[in-house]
């Protein structure tokens, strides 16, 4: 008895520890100013998301399932493309231009620009000109290619520019272009639909395109980076951060999407455009929300408690935590079908959402666990890699044998595998940091 008095009172303890920090972090002048730009960035991004669903709805009802695979399978390429013309180069951005002086934040824009500009440019020309070789070797249509290179290249200048507001923490311009730019998406497929009674790829993909020059543009002028500056000095710095995340960045697009394109290897045209509902698009909105409001709120608040103590309750309440957003996710999933205008199908909605959840809780798990430093990164992205090759040839033989219901059981089957090499590479070959990384910045 006195065993289990000692045990609770010492669960009070932490649990009183934990609620005080928060409090004295939500009442410092810096946790304000967060509190603020979240606000206004989660209100701005909450529109924004709404007017893209509505975009969504009407693509899907008015094009068509077959043809909203085709726009799936053209963005899945972009977004490989978009990695290489990137560079990664506004990680960097994102990460030095907030800790720079702001002659120093102009000339690393103006250099993470020059940078991506001309490269960019160069390898979007070489892909374009691939497209017949692409088309003939792997049947992918010419135009098909030549729209996601385009699309990946309007990706790139969109999230560059992107960088250089949310460097410069400038929250309220970044949200107000980013919903201009959906009002511009949302008018011009509007118009393409139903004015000009356009019932093709172009009337989703021109006003997609469109959308991200226009964002990319708007923020260049107000980004305050005029005159433009270069410095080899500081490029090398940006690479030598930024290479390392656009190579993470690339094996994870490839794990994560190469079950649409086995999908579409091996099944009909209709069932691309079914497999692309229920999973890229319902799994990319929930990537999203994950990214933007996960990330954006509680890693703050993880940075300053011990991280193995927030991995070890992770751990203790994953069941109830997998069963919640397996409930959420399944909801969401039953809601978007239905105004998708899609057979539910319960099966599907039942594996799709559960490969959602058990993705959420691989992202939760490893947010935690790279938070710890760049040692734990390195683990992380090693868990990651190592059994790629395996998985891979485990999701080709699920489609292949079972198509989309293949498809779904092989995201589930692949989180499963990554969260236990998650689990086994932590256990032997890593050990966390005692201490939070305030306490780490001033020792």
């Amino acid at each position: 008895m006195e065993h289990k008095r000692i045990l609770v009172a010492g669960k009070w303890r932490q649990a009183a520890t934990v609620l005080a920090k928060m409090r004295s972090w939500t009442r410092s002048p810096s946790s304000a100013a967060f509190l603020k730009n979240f606000g206004i960035t989660f209100i701005f991004k909450a529109l924004s998301l709404l007017l893209t669903l509505i975009v969504y709805v009407l693509a899907v009802r008015e094009l068509g399932v077959i043809t909203w695979g085709q726009i799936a399978l053209i963005a899945s390429v972009a977004n490989i493309m978009l990695i290489p013309l990137t560079f990664g180069l506004h990680n960097g951005v994102i990460k030095y231009v907030p800790v720079s002086t702001k002659e120093e934040s102009k000339e690393l824009m103006g250099t993470a620009l020059i940078a991506n500009l001309i490269p960019s440019c160069m390898t979007s020309i070489l892909l374009i000109a691939a497209a017949p070789v692409v088309e003939s070797w792997f049947g992918f249509p010419l135009m098909n290619w030549i729209a996601a290179v385009a699309l990946a290249m309007s990706i790139n200048l969109y999230i560059l520019t992107e960088s250089f507001l949310r460097g410069q923490q400038l929250f309220f311009r970044l949200g107000l272009y980013k919903l201009i730019a959906s009002i511009v998406f949302l008018v011009g497929t509007a118009i393409g639909l139903y004015m000009l009674g356009e019932r093709s790829i172009t009337s989703y993909m021109i006003p997609l395109i469109v959308q991200n020059v226009y964002f990319f543009v708007h923020a260049l002028l107000k980004s305050g980076i005029s005159p433009w500056r270069y410095s080899f000095k500081l490029l090398k710095k940006l690479f030598s951060y930024s290479l390392f995340t656009m190579f993470s960045w690339l094996v994870s697009a490839l794990l994560f999407t190469s079950d649409l394109f086995y999908v579409a290897h091996f099944g009909e045209q209709y069932e691309l455009g079914v497999y692309s509902i229920y999973q890229n698009t319902i799994r990319n909105l929930c990537s999203v929300l994950f990214h933007d409001v996960f990330a954006v709120v509680f890693m703050p608040l993880i940075a300053a408690l011990n991280r193995r103590d927030v991995d070890a309750m992770v751990m203790k309440y994953s069941a109830p935590i997998f069963m919640l957003i397996w409930l959420g996710a399944a909801m969401l999933t039953t809601v978007l079908v239905l105004l998708y205008g899609v057979p539910l199908t319960w099966t599907y909605v039942g594996l799709t959402s559960a490969g959602i959840a058990m993705n959420m809780m691989y992202l939760l798990m490893t947010t935690v666990i790279a938070m710890d430093g760049v040692k734990a990164a390195r683990c992380v992205f090693a868990a990651l890699v190592i059994p790629i090759p395996a998985l891979q040839y485990l999701q080709y033989v699920l489609v292949k044998h079972w198509g989309m219901i293949g498809g779904m059981s092989s995201v589930i089957v692949i989180n499963i595998c990554l969260l236990i090499a998650l689990r086994i590479t932590i256990r032997y070959f890593y050990h966390f940091q005692s201490v939070p990384l305030e306490r780490e910045g001033s020792a």
